[in-house]
């Protein structure tokens, strides 16, 4: 079976992309780490960066950059829901605002037109001819 761009097994590209990506990552991360971490005089549960063994600094790169990952997305998460609240909020604002405004025409001009209507009801039943 050929790899035509029509089968089912093509593509892919972007997670190829993020696996290249998190390849790429890992050993630069493995890379600082032992480049810096003897340096600096790291010391990881009690033993210095020299005396951990390969693959716990290769997991501790992992578990960094996948922390690092979930931070992010829960902080792009975060901002999300803090700007639908906010915007969400303003409209309430508005809402509360013409309420308001709604309520205080209601006040203002309630007493007029219960005159007006007053006046209309008393002007029909004395001419219910001219209405």
């Amino acid at each position: 079976m050929d790899n035509t761009s029509d089968s089912p097994r093509s593509g892919g590209g972007f997670w190829k992309f993020l696996l290249f990506l998190m390849i790429v990552a890992v050993a630069m991360g493995t890379w600082a780490a032992y480049q810096y971490g003897a340096e600096w005089d790291l010391v990881v549960n009690g033993r210095t960066f020299d005396e951990l063994q390969p693959w716990e600094v290769v997991g501790g790169v992992i578990i960094g950059i996948l922390g690092l990952i979930v931070g992010l997305v829960g902080g792009a998460i975060g901002i999300v829901v803090g700007l639908l609240a906010a915007a969400f909020a303003v409209l309430m604002a508005f809402l509360g605002i013409f309420a308001g405004l709604f309520i205080t025409a209601g006040v203002v001009l309630g007493p007029f037109l219960l005159l007006a209507a007053v006046i209309l009801l008393m002007r029909r039943r004395s001419h219910p001819e001219a209405i």
